[in-house]
């Protein structure tokens, strides 16, 4: 179980989501958190509220954040990181 963020490739992980969504993420992450196995990461802050949430078409959970007033990716929050770095070939 990933107990630390220092433990996940942050780059290596949003390239492989890009590649198997076929989405292209922002570049710049400006806050990361894990806990309890969830991984937030920031890619902005929003101007308006997150309203439009929406999952990604992966087996782990994954939901996309977008700013309700500008439309652009604010935040991606993947529910189980073990789980979606398994299930991108990307654990250990």
């Amino acid at each position: 179980m990933v107990s630390t963020i220092l433990a996940v490739n942050i780059n290596a992980l949003l390239k492989a989501i890009e590649r198997a969504t076929g989405l292209k993420l922002p570049s710049k992450v400006i806050e990361i958190s894990l806990s309890d196995g969830v991984l937030h990461i920031r890619f902005e802050h929003p101007e308006g509220s997150e309203t439009e949430v929406e999952p990604l078409p992966t087996r782990t959970p994954i939901y996309l954040f977008r700013d309700d007033k500008t439309g652009r990716v604010t935040a991606l929050e993947i529910v189980d990181v073990d789980g979606i770095l398994k299930e991108l070939g990307l654990e250990g």
